[in-house]
């Protein structure tokens, strides 16, 4: 396979850089990736690798306020002015090229956590762009979510710029849980991976040492809001393959149960080819869990099944 690093192209802010991977024997199916919160797209070199020695082409990029795609106004931590609907934007950009690239292929979207609720939100404003969709470790839909954006705007008003990480309330929630099961862990980000050598490398990784700003919270808290309200035209592709992948041990995704309630909402919006599979005992990161290449099967046979 041929891959090209640190592409990049303009946004309001700097640079969005990107990366693809161009299998030997490409199918006519480009996988688009949409990485988490607090972390960056060369934490998906595995799964970009395996996809593309399956025959798909990938392109992954940083969100702008991650990874290498910082200048101005966007740090890490801080998305700039309206930086969930700009990280749309910019994932709409990154389209755009793949179908000059790639003009006759098809496009699945792939998104995980905050990507995952960026990649619902591309199907509310892109339907007609895609042709299938992942979402891995979807989070839950929050309870108060309107006070929560009134909070973090007052925080950002009163020129308080930075935020605990929201991996330390996860971590002490989670941390609560197993408590009471008589279980303890080695890491205080277990929440993220019940494998502890993809949790020490987060853990040591000078791309993740930084928190969410309070402008950057309160727009994330506005995406979920828009992604979990009704949408407001019925989908032009009711058939359009979707996929929920979650762990039972997933924190963010309330234990399942917040996957089954982002699964219930698309069927409700009118997709009737929507799957959830709940991997038990599985964390946030199923990509990157012991069992990983059982996940990766599952989701390479269900992508064959839809003819992709």
């Amino acid at each position: 396979m041929k891959i090209t690093k640190n592409l990049s192209f303009s946004s309001d802010f700097g640079s969005v850089f990107y990366d693809k991977y161009i299998p030997d024997c490409p199918k006519n199916v480009v996988i688009q990736i949409a990485h988490g919160m607090i972390e960056h797209k060369e934490r998906y070199v595995w799964l970009c690798e395996m996809f593309a020695a399956a025959g798909y082409v990938v392109f992954i990029h940083d969100h702008r306020g991650h990874g290498d795609s910082i200048g101005g106004d966007v740090w890490h931590g801080e998305m700039g002015r309206d930086g969930f609907e700009k990280a749309l934007m910019d994932m709409a950009y990154l389209r755009g090229i793949i179908a000059t690239e790639f003009p006759s292929s098809a496009l699945v979207l792939l998104g995980h956590s905050m990507g995952s609720l960026l990649a619902r939100r591309f199907l509310q404003c892109y339907e007609e762009r895609l042709d299938a969709l992942i979402l891995s470790g979807t989070p839950s839909p929050y309870a108060f979510l309107g006070v929560g954006v009134v909070f973090f705007r007052l925080l950002d008003t009163f020129g308080i710029r930075t935020c605990p990480k929201i991996s330390t309330l996860f971590a002490l929630n989670s941390k609560l849980k197993w408590l009471k099961k008589g279980k303890s862990h080695r890491h205080k980000t277990h929440w993220l991976c019940s494998d502890s050598n993809v949790v020490g490398a987060y853990l040591q990784d000078p791309k993740t040492h930084f928190n969410f700003t309070p402008n950057s919270f309160a727009n994330l808290l506005l995406g979920i809001k828009k992604v979990f309200s009704p949408y407001p035209h019925k989908p032009t592709k009711p058939h359009l393959p979707i996929l929920f992948l979650s762990g039972t041990e997933d924190i963010c995704g309330e234990y399942g149960k917040g996957a089954q309630k982002a699964y219930t909402h698309l069927v409700s919006q009118g997709y009737d080819n929507v799957i959830l599979k709940l991997w038990e005992g599985a964390s946030h990161e199923v990509f990157n869990e012991p069992n990983k290449e059982e996940i990766l099967a599952h989701t390479l046979l269900w992508l064959k099944n839809q003819g992709l």
